[in-house]
């Protein structure tokens, strides 16, 4: 299978009124148990889940479902 190249560029200010509005809910939804444990002991919690997301979304558009 051949994957196409993804990229995406994240507003981060509509990460954080999503996360503001939305918190753990919004973050348990993006990321792995992996991740969240990685989220939970990040100091920047927000820049972590926002490039998070990103990665995410390039990889979908990457594999054609984004």
């Amino acid at each position: 299978m051949i994957f196409g190249i993804g990229t995406d560029v994240v507003e981060f200010a509509r990460i954080e009124n999503l996360f503001a509005r939305y918190g753990e809910r919004f973050a348990r939804r993006v990321l792995s148990e992996r991740e969240w444990a990685e989220f939970q002991a990040n100091t920047n919690q927000r820049r972590f889940l926002a490039k998070r997301f990103a990665a995410k979304e390039a990889f979908a558009k990457a594999a054609g479902s984004g």
